[in-house]
């Protein structure tokens, strides 16, 4: 592709090393999480007669099998703590659920992202059906295109097809530098996204299809989420990483080497491997690293780096 680019305490398990610039009350804290929880960002570092909080999300957020979901108010880790010296003691922690009283996180653009999620939430609800709002392409290859089925099924009815990659001048050089046929996800299940408004390949770019060229679908219809692909967009999270949940206040995960920019953030150029759910305007990938995780924003623009 072209690109310019509420829970009882468990026995102490440490689900993770604190990181570095954390304090020691932190990592004295989570690790009294239950192995079923991952601590993510403080929310509230507790001043003495202040009960400090840090967010916690499901073990298996990042899991194909279980992804989690945006809209889900989630947890807190709440941390009572008492003066030790020049520092704090952790006395006691409850794990509770995160209520609209809580401190939000520190994310620039909450306001957006609560407006999203409650659009979404005022959606006719599907049983089952995680509401979506990304867009991507396609990386089916075959000749006669990508069926797009009724239902989340292999079985169901196949309700049109997707065209095929389509291989121009204007397309760029090389085997796999081809137009590609874009659409919206609007939801997801058990492996697949339902889709939308599918363009032709080229369509967008001024380089269409001729008219002998296999039509494009633009219906609504459910296909495989392993064929779908994209690229991270910059929705400027607070920090450029993949996430462990679909929430700025999740744990970040830091890139490998081989993807890491000078500042160790994840580049949104050609890193996106791989699309395996979605919940909202989140999605949970795989990048170039081989590391999973969710980023907020995916776009399906075939010319530029999505900023």
């Amino acid at each position: 592709m072209r690109r310019l680019f509420l829970l009882a305490l468990a026995a102490p398990v440490l689900v993770g090393e604190a990181r570095a610039e954390d304090p020691t009350w932190v990592a004295a804290a989570t690790a009294h999480l239950p192995k079923t929880l991952v601590a993510g960002r403080v929310l509230r570092a507790g001043e003495l007669g202040q009960t400090a909080l840090i967010a916690v999300f499901p073990a298996g957020a990042d899991d194909p099998r279980t992804p989690w979901s945006a809209f889900a108010p989630g947890q807190v880790l709440e941390v009572t703590l008492a003066p030790e010296g020049d520092a704090r003691q952790v006395v006691s922690t409850t794990v509770r659920p995160r209520t609209p009283q809580d401190p939000a996180g520190d994310d620039p653009f909450a306001e957006d992202q609560a407006e999203i999620l409650a659009g979404l939430a005022k959606q006719k609800a599907e049983p089952g059906v995680e509401p979506c709002h990304i867009r991507a392409w396609s990386i089916d290859k075959s000749r006669k295109g990508l069926a797009v089925r009724a239902a989340p099924s292999a079985t169901a009815k196949v309700v049109g097809t997707l065209a095929p990659p389509r291989h121009t001048p204007e397309s760029g050089q090389g085997e796999d530098d081809s137009w590609h046929v874009e659409f919206e996800i609007t939801g997801y299940k058990d492996g697949w996204f339902r889709i939308r408004n599918a363009t032709p390949p080229g369509a967008p770019y001024d380089d269409p299809p001729p008219r002998s060229y296999p039509k494009t679908y633009k219906g609504a219809g459910w296909i495989p989420a392993d064929k779908a692909g994209g690229a991270y967009a910059n929705t400027q999270m607070p920090v450029m990483r993949l996430h462990q949940a679909p929430s700025v206040d999740a744990k970040d995960i830091p890139p490998g080497d081989d993807a890491a920019d000078p500042s160790g953030n994840l580049p949104i150029d050609g890193t996106l491997e791989r699309l395996y759910a979605c919940s909202a305007n989140w999605a949970l990938t795989k990048s170039r690293d081989g590391k999973r995780g969710w980023w907020r924003g995916i776009c399906s623009n075939q010319v530029t780096n999505c900023s």
